[in-house]
């Protein structure tokens, strides 16, 4: 059932690679994840993604980390889509949801879900600054993330 699960998680991520080369964004992001009931806790967050514009508001594409959970290390893969909300001009509110799987020790299903900011730099780049929940499937722990990074349209 988990070997299911992961390889339908990762042909999810691998439809996004048959697009045309001058068509993506990309974003990087570093913060932290805490699970709800330790907020004490600092587990550093890295994530990245690899975006497909379907238009100026939304972004569809396959997202990759590395987080300390608990002291142990784990490499996120993920379906995700990304939603600016048509507010504003220059700071945007963003929607934010992930869904795949974690590799390492414990590898599980995950999903993802948050709200941020998109502070527009120029034409084709933005500073991110944003937050949301985790919750990792086998384990049954939720987990609040904290991230600020920056987005390139190319």
């Amino acid at each position: 059932m988990k070997l299911k699960k992961f390889l339908s998680a990762v042909l999810l991520a691998l439809a996004f690679f048959a697009m045309p080369a001058n068509a993506l964004t990309l974003d990087a992001q570093g913060g932290f994840c805490n699970r709800v009931s330790h907020m004490g806790d600092f587990n550093m967050s890295f994530y990245g993604h690899l975006w497909y514009p379907i238009d100026q508001m939304v972004f569809a594409g396959l997202g990759v980390g590395y987080q300390e959970l608990d002291n142990v290390g784990i490499l996120p893969l993920s379906g995700s889509l990304w939603v600016r909300l048509p507010i504003g001009r220059t700071v945007l509110p963003v929607a934010t949801g992930d869904f795949g799987y974690m590799l390492g020790k414990d590898g599980q299903m995950f999903w993802r879900a948050g709200a941020g900011l998109d502070i527009k730099n120029g034409d084709n780049s933005s500073i991110i600054l944003s937050g949301g929940y985790q919750f990792l499937n086998n384990s049954g722990h939720g987990y609040i993330y904290l991230q600020a990074g920056i987005l390139i349209e190319m």
